[in-house]
This record gives C-alpha cells, sequence and structure tokens, in this order.
C-alpha cells in the first residue's frame, strides 16, 4: 500500500513538474515573440518614416521641377510673342 502511495505521489510530482516546464518553455517563447514583434514593429516604423520623408523630398524635387517647366513654357511664349 504505501509502495502505491509512493509511486501515485512519484507520478503526481513527474506530472507537476511537466506541466510546470512546459509553462516555463511556453511562458518564454511567448515573450522571445513579443520582443520580435517589437523589434520588427520599430524597423517598420524607421522603414515608413524614411519612406515618408523620400515621398517629401520626390514631391519637392517634382514641385521644383513643374515650375522651371512652367518658367521655361511662359519664356518661350513670351519669345514667340516677340518674333
Amino acid at each position: 500500500m504505501t509502495q502505491v502511495m509512493l509511486f501515485i505521489a512519484g507520478q503526481a510530482i513527474l506530472i507537476i513538474g511537466g506541466l510546470i516546464g512546459i509553462y516555463v518553455k511556453v511562458s518564454l517563447k511567448l515573450k522571445e515573440l513579443e520582443i520580435r514583434v517589437k523589434v520588427v514593429e520599430k524597423q517598420d516604423d524607421q522603414i515608413s518614416n524614411r519612406l515618408d520623408m523620400l515621398t517629401d523630398q520626390i514631391s519637392k524635387k517634382l514641385d521644383l521641377i513643374t515650375q522651371q517647366l512652367n518658367q521655361l513654357s511662359i519664356q518661350l511664349q513670351n519669345k514667340q510673342d516677340r518674333e
């Protein structure tokens, strides 16, 4: 009878230890995943900010080109009107 109780107690301890081990592993994996997600989100924010900057620069350059083309068009019209 004592052996059976010791066996059951040993099995219970092993099961509880196994469950604790599984819990610890899952908790660690979740923490790792959270850290990875934060890193990826940070990278995405940096890329987004950089793309916004580049878009602004391109827009400014395109505006400048448009202004210059308009000025050239006006100059050409003025020149044609003089002739």
